[in-house]
């Protein structure tokens, strides 16, 4: 399987996008696997009826795609929702809403506008990824719903009203054990780097990686490399592939029904024991504890 950076296709401003997904018939299943952007993702999920309930992942964090639910992620911070079915009818639907950020723009209104500077914070949050409260998602939902139909300067004045909810939301809960990605501005070599060292580990996660084959495909030397991913992914390169390889395994644990040693095979772990081992380390349930949570 290929993943993997989810291009966003801003219509309306290279700065932001909102979409509103709506479901108004049976379905089964849903196609949004293991990915992420190089955007900021808000996303909530309206669903009264409970016809369309699912789980989400966020990098080692599993959570409710469900009615009232509220999710910020930061860029580079992978990602996927999976359900099962849903009952969903023209008299009881479901919808899910969405809008991403441009990290470079957030980050330039924040230098301009001082009254915006706490919006730095939420970034800084944003990077280990947040559930929302309660009462954000109800103050978000009539903003975010059919926020796709207005006219830009619209759009504009309802980002600038979701930005301050976000950055008044004290009961916003950090969901992953550590940041994925840290502000990187565009337009810089480093960029370049980070992205094509993230796209070689989504092609080649399945294979052995060394730290030599980045320095290759990157032309660095391997004390570039190391201080790279421990600067801008707070990991070591190691543990970031190891994660990559844990996330694609959630996804097939959840999307097949391949034999757990199968599915550590097919994400690059040569040793199953180590797999079993390493995968409750990081999700504290074994794989097939993980698969029934979506059975």
């Amino acid at each position: 399987m290929k993943p993997t950076i989810e291009r966003v296709q801003k219509a309306v401003s290279p700065s932001w996008h909102f979409a509103d997904y709506h479901c108004t018939e049976p379905t089964i299943g849903v196609p949004c696997g293991w990915h992420y952007h190089d955007e900021i993702e808000l996303v909530l999920y309206f669903d009264p009826h409970d016809v369309s309930a699912g789980k989400i992942i966020i990098d080692d964090y599993v959570g409710e795609a469900a009615h009232g639910y509220a999710y910020l992620t930061g860029p580079g911070l992978p990602h996927m929702l999976t359900r099962s079915a849903s009952t969903a009818t023209r008299e009881q639907p479901s919808s899910s809403h969405v809008l991403w950020l441009d990290q470079s723009w957030i980050q330039s209104l924040v230098v301009t506008v001082p009254a915006l500077s706490t919006v730095s914070d939420m970034l800084v949050r944003a990077n280990k990824g947040l559930k929302l409260s309660k009462a954000t998602f109800e103050a978000l939902y009539p903003l975010m719903n059919g926020a796709s139909q207005l006219k830009p300067v619209a759009q504009f004045v309802r980002v600038m009203e979701i930005l301050m909810l976000l950055c008044e939301d004290k009961s916003a809960q950090t969901l992953t054990s550590r940041p994925y990605c840290f502000y990187v501005a565009k337009d810089t070599p480093i960029l370049d780097k980070l992205e094509k060292a993230q796209q070689f580990i989504a092609e080649h996660y399945h294979a052995q990686i060394s730290v030599q084959d980045i320095c290759k495909h990157l032309h660095m030397s391997e004390s570039s490399v190391y201080r790279m991913f421990e600067k801008h992914f707070a990991d070591s390169f190691i543990d970031y592939v190891k994660n990559y390889r844990l996330g694609k395994a959630c996804e097939l644990l959840v999307r097949s029904n391949k034999p757990v040693s199968v599915v550590a095979e097919k994400v690059g772990f040569t040793n199953l024991s180590n797999f079993n081992r390493q995968f409750k380390s990081a999700k504290s349930m074994t794989p097939t504890e993980f698969r029934k949570l979506f059975g």
